[in-house]
């Protein structure tokens, strides 16, 4: 009698943790730690291809959404060829996304993030950049606030941090690319990002806010992002980022299945998404 009650207080105390040994988040809690995902059940090791392959594809299709979207309005529109002054630009770029693919697959506790984040920031510091004070500004204002995101306990892993983060994303490396190519912003560049703001809204909302919340608020950021795209252009390629938008959404719900890979499918679909509606 005595073992099967000894047995039974064992599988209740192993059923409030996560197999990594971390207690089972409470559904109704307001602290951010308890919002974060279920997905993190194990930490992989740094030379498992698992590990490896997530990053790769975070920080090549976070490179594309910044770089093709300006490159391909100032070629196309201005008639303006690629310059080799984005050097320092590509630098910036390269260090930032793998700081940024870092926090979320290691469930925005980062410590190697951190030496990224540093690195890109020394990038601001060449002549090119810090020439032009608003670009400098705004480079070292996103790299405070991916610092910021991680602190927990300052709780903006929320519909704040969402937008702050989409804001960011958005405004501040393509604007940067552009500015940096061309020497001057259109009015209708910032207009042409506008899509570009609801696809980091929509696609990023189960990255930061892992949780019911966060699974309520993405039927209206699908919604604006959806309108967005209407607004920009309409053609048979919406057919197709309607479906990948729509994968995204569901694709929440999947939880603990496939793991860094759920992060990993946003941040692709997000930029194919993107080029889809470029092209």
């Amino acid at each position: 009698m005595d073992n099967i009650k000894t047995d039974k207080n064992n599988y209740d105390f192993q059923g409030q943790q996560l197999p990594d040994g971390r207690k089972m988040p409470r559904r109704f809690s307001l602290n951010a730690f308890d919002h974060r995902p279920f997905e993190q059940f194990a930490r992989l090791d740094k030379m498992d291809w698992r590990f490896w392959t997530p990053l790769v594809v975070i920080v090549t299709s976070l490179n594309i959404v910044w770089w093709y979207l300006p490159l391909h309005y100032s070629s196309h529109t201005l008639q303006v060829p690629f310059t080799w002054q984005l050097a320092p630009m590509m630098g910036y770029t390269l260090t930032t996304s793998i700081a940024i693919a870092l926090i979320i697959t290691q469930n925005f506790r980062s410590y190697l993030s951190y030496l990224f984040i540093v690195l890109g920031t020394l990038f601001t510091f060449t002549s090119l950049i810090q020439t032009r004070q608003e670009i400098f500004w705004l480079l070292l204002l996103f790299n405070a606030l991916l610092i910021i995101i991680q602190q927990l306990w300052l709780g903006i892993q929320n519909i704040l941090g969402l937008l702050l983060f989409g804001a960011l994303a958005t405004f501040t490396i393509p604007i940067a690319l552009f500015y940096v190519q061309n020497d001057f912003i259109t009015q209708r560049f910032l207009i042409y990002l506008l899509p570009v703001f609801f696809s980091f809204f929509f696609y990023f909302t189960p990255i930061i806010m892992p949780n019911p919340n966060g699974r309520k608020l993405s039927i209206l950021t699908l919604a604006l992002f959806i309108v967005a795209i209407f607004s920009h252009h309409v053609d048979f390629g919406i057919i197709f980022i309607l479906l990948f938008s729509c994968a995204a959404f569901i694709l929440q719900f999947t939880k603990a299945k496939i793991g860094n890979w759920q992060n990993m499918l946003y941040v692709l679909l997000q930029m194919i998404s993107l080029i889809i509606m470029c092209h």
